[in-house]
């Protein structure tokens, strides 16, 4: 997403890359139930791509993917893993995409990354054909909240966390969000909200010994 805060995968990407396909199955299989089976004959966007995991497994449903990805070093991982796909550098606030040119967006883990949500909100319904399906996988609020580690603080002040992933293997850092940065009336008179899920991440960092969401998962579809 925004330059400073994407330049931290670039340190991290061998970790990240090493780590996230067999510590990150439960937030991945539940995309892949909400992406589905075929994707035939769909031109399919992998919003921060990351090492080319899931474009390598949306290609294999016969979707024709491109990953865009705002981490140099975890471009170079993904065009050496995955020689057949296609991968690009790109920012979520700008892509260099058409108007209307996807028949879906994916983005996993990735948006929350963004100090500013709107702007990659308006790149996706802008490079998203009408009718097209935007679905997007995010670090919960709520644990994020949890993640500030503090007494008296304001859930409403955007901070920047440390958030412990992938068993403890990767540690980055995250602005916070409110829920109201992802469902405001811009959002609503954009997108049709098909589904909604908020869920557990036993990769993610647990904190006070109690179990809260850690990611939810939203399907829409561009009016």
């Amino acid at each position: 997403m925004k330059e400073k805060l994407s330049k931290q995968y670039n340190k991290l990407a061998k970790d990240f890359s090493l780590n996230q396909k067999r510590k990150n199955q439960t937030s991945r299989n539940e995309m892949y139930k909400y992406v589905g089976k075929n994707l035939s004959g769909l031109k399919i966007l992998d919003l921060a791509c990351g090492d080319g995991t899931d474009v390598n497994y949306y290609s294999k449903l016969k979707g024709q993917v491109i990953g865009i990805d705002s981490s140099n070093e975890l471009l170079k991982i993904a065009k050496i893993k995955y020689p057949n796909n296609l991968f690009t550098y790109g920012l979520g606030e700008n892509m260099p995409f058409k108007n209307d040119y996807f028949d879906a967006v994916y983005s996993k883990y990735a948006i929350m990354t963004s100090k500013n949500i709107e702007p990659i909100f308006e790149e996706v319904y802008r490079v998203l054909k009408k009718g097209g399906i935007f679905i997007y996988l995010v670090t919960h609020p709520f644990r994020q909240f949890i993640e500030r580690k503090e007494n008296n603080t304001d859930y409403f002040k955007q901070k920047v966390v440390n958030s412990i992933i992938l068993d403890g293997t990767v540690k980055l850092k995250e602005p916070t969000h409110t829920m109201n940065e992802y469902f405001n009336k811009t959002f609503f008179e954009r997108f049709e909200l098909i589904d909604f899920k908020e869920s557990w991440d036993p990769a993610a960092e647990q904190i006070g010994g109690n179990k809260y969401p850690c990611y939810f998962i939203v399907k829409t579809r561009k009016k």
